[in-house]
């Protein structure tokens, strides 16, 4: 097991001020056989009274309201999470409640691009839904280039598969993609890892009743070095700001991640 200590920062800049704005906000470490949040500090600029929520994924939700005019939003916490309490993050003795997770979402959805690179992992000699996942994991790494500057935020697995590569979350949509049109139930999991820059994405898979994580970015098992904080059906159910606001502005946001060992 390993302590981390996190600190995570989000701004969102609007070209015009703007009132009203009710937002939900998503990137709360949640408790799994994994991992367990010690303590933790939120804080958001502005916003006085606020609500802890549970979406359907099993998400921690921040629900608040800024009535008064504001051109930015800002919001920061800081923590520790023990990680590594075992290798999986949980298990369910009714795994068909999850097979909905084998079906494409409407970010994994496959086309030309997939289908060429479905026949180059040639997954389907891979008999278990862990050896597949493993495959895709060590094989994705090689196929795929990390370049920030190919992909935008809503691009679909097809679309970056089609321009062979992008970030994390375009290596995650490829390989649920993939995955899914082999039947295997697998999420979209996003969250933390040590070192700083930005929030990470992975996959989780549901094999033998346990869910396993998987990074196609790093070449990696999932392990005591990640903090998730959310899952879902791809990064559209893991958004970490949303909400509705009264004005005409367009959102710019950055956001800064540092996760080390505590001390």
């Amino acid at each position: 097991m390993k302590k981390l200590h996190f600190e995570y920062r989000l701004s969102a800049f609007y070209t015009k001020p703007i009132t009203e704005h009710r937002f939900l906000f998503r990137f709360l470490p949640t408790d799994t056989e994994r991992q367990k949040l010690e303590d933790g500090n939120l804080f958001i600029a502005n916003c006085h009274r606020y609500d802890m929520l549970t979406d359907r994924f099993g998400n921690r939700l921040v629900s608040g309201y800024i009535h008064m005019q504001h051109a930015r939003f800002d919001v920061s916490m800081c923590g520790s999470v023990i990680t590594g309490i075992d290798i999986f993050e949980e298990k369910t003795s009714d795994p068909y409640a999850f097979r909905f997770y084998s079906l494409q979402s409407a970010l994994t959805q496959p086309g030309p691009s997939l289908a060429e690179l479905s026949r180059i992992v040639q997954l389907s000699e891979y008999p278990s839904d862990y050896e597949k996942a493993f495959c895709l994991t060590e094989r994705l790494f090689g196929l795929l280039h990390y370049d920030p500057t190919l992909t935008k935020v809503g691009d679909s697995a097809e679309q970056a598969a089609g321009k062979g590569g992008g970030v994390c979350q375009d290596f995650a949509h490829i390989m649920l993609s993939l995955l899914r049109e082999q039947g295997v139930t697998a999420r979209y999991a996003a969250g933390m890892l040590m070192g700083e820059g930005g929030s990470h994405a992975w996959v989780e898979v549901l094999c033998r009743g346990y869910w396993y994580g998987f990074d196609p970015t790093n070449r990696k098992l999932v392990n005591d070095e990640y903090i998730r904080v959310s899952c879902g059906r791809d990064a559209a159910d893991c958004q970490v700001i949303s909400g509705t606001l009264n004005g005409e502005a367009v959102q710019k946001q950055e956001e800064w991640v540092v996760v080390r060992n505590f001390r």
